[in-house]
């Protein structure tokens, strides 16, 4: 990463990064317990989110709900810088959180190809937090007041507007398998049920799943059980109810993926 600056506050962070696109390891794939808009400022390639595939490139935008799956895969010959926003939807005004826009599954996703006004006015918007997360830019009580009103007035020009449509029109095999696995994500899941469910060899299964999502089914399940893990743990659940909760087979399974996608233990969440 050549530099990220950060500013962070309770149910709100905002961070404005540029990276060296050579090291793909910095591109994991993840998903977490927040909204998530990501504003590309320089950049090329293209941007998954569960399963389905966006252009990346200057002034594209997208809003992302919690636990969506996704990453980016940046050309390795171009500079890559963002500003990505994470918050709390429910601190935003109760007209906002009920819209579809925060609400329902899938990205949106919005470009300068738009000539909407609002698209273009939440552009404008946009840029105004790239100073905001600059070097040297202090914390305080001022600039908290101006992100939750920023991000609030983003939403809100947002919702005026129907985000641009990149997936087919047939889901495919694929975002039929991961709606299903995001049905069942506090159940144990094997590839035999799920080959039986779809009428699929486990084999093609997973070569299908693996190309469209690069992510084997098993990364992309325990991925998102991790992500809703730490949520529980850090609203006080306890370790041992939420591996019961989330489908494990016992707490030492649970521990183990925990560890091993987190580098912590889920007990110290809740000490």
């Amino acid at each position: 990463m050549a530099y990220q600056f950060l500013q962070q506050y309770d149910g709100i962070r905002a961070s404005h990064s540029a990276f060296d696109v050579s090291d793909t390891a910095k591109f994991e794939r993840h998903c977490h317990s927040s909204h998530e808009l990501i504003y590309i400022l320089q950049g090329e390639g293209k941007y998954i989110v569960e399963g389905v595939e966006y252009p990346l490139h200057p002034h594209a935008l997208l809003l992302m709900r919690p636990y969506e799956y996704h990453y980016v895969c940046p050309h390795p010959n171009q500079d890559y810088e963002r500003v990505v926003i994470h918050f709390d939807a429910q601190q935003l005004p109760e007209s906002l959180r009920a819209h579809p826009i925060l609400r329902e599954n899938g990205g949106n996703y919005f470009s300068l190809a738009r000539i909407d006004h609002p698209v273009r006015a939440a552009y404008g918007l946009l840029n105004t937090l790239v100073p905001l997360t600059g070097d040297g830019m202090q914390q305080s009580p001022e600039a908290e007041a101006f992100l939750r009103a920023t991000v609030t007035q983003i939403i809100l020009l947002l919702t005026q507007e129907t985000p641009e449509k990149t997936a087919p029109e047939d889901p495919g095999i694929v975002l039929r398998i991961i709606e299903y696995l995001n049905g069942h994500l506090c159940e144990e899941i094997s590839l035999e049920a799920l080959a039986r469910e779809f009428f699929i060899s486990k084999y093609h299964l997973c070569r299908v799943f693996h190309q469209q999502t690069g992510a084997s089914i098993f990364t992309y399940f325990n991925t998102k059980r991790i992500a809703l893990a730490r949520q529980m743990l850090a609203d006080g659940e306890p370790a041992t109810a939420v591996a019961l909760r989330l489908g494990f087979r016992d707490y030492s399974t649970f521990y183990r993926a925990y560890r091993k996608q987190t580098g912590e233990s889920p007990v110290r969440k809740i000490q």
